[in-house]
């Protein structure tokens, strides 16, 4: 029999995401995006990690897509992530549940197309397995500007 007594309760993280995109580069064709990962460990000590990333001709939601992968892999145990985007697309793709249609679905659309940026949702959809996710809009640049400050001084 289990000893309720004994079984040892594992908190489970919650992590804020804030992805930033920067507007193209008209001489470049670059697009640029930052994720900005905060959260604090069970001993209560905050930490701030940074993923960029940079596509030549991307779009903004192929770039907040990518930057928002990257976040999410740098999570190794199961969490409570809140991704604040601007990006209403990627939102509403998995709250409407139309990526877990497509992926039961192989990947096609119910017109018979496949989704843009198949293989950053198939990703996406790996890496946001573990993960209880949910979506806040997130507007404010200076704002990220601020944290991203922030986390450059007291990155650990």
């Amino acid at each position: 029999m289990l000893d309720i007594k004994a079984v040892k309760k594992v908190a489970v993280l919650e992590v804020s995401i804030y992805i930033h995109i920067s507007n193209k580069d008209k001489t470049s064709n670059m697009v640029k995006a930052d994720a900005l990962l905060e959260f604090i460990d069970n001993k209560g000590k905050p930490h701030t990690r940074m993923a960029e990333t940079t596509e030549e001709g991307g779009t903004k939601n192929s770039i907040a897509l990518k930057a928002s992968v990257q976040a999410l892999k740098m999570l190794v145990k199961p969490c409570t992530v809140t991704i604040y985007t601007d990006n209403t697309y990627i939102k509403s793709c998995v709250v409407n549940g139309w990526m877990q249609k497509w992926q039961q679905d192989s990947w096609v659309k119910p017109d018979g197309s496949v989704p843009a940026n198949i293989n950053l949702w198939k990703d996406f959809y790996i890496s946001s397995q573990i993960h209880e996710i949910k979506f806040m809009p997130y507007k404010k640049r200076q704002e990220f500007k601020i944290k991203n400050k922030e986390g450059q001084d007291g990155r650990d």
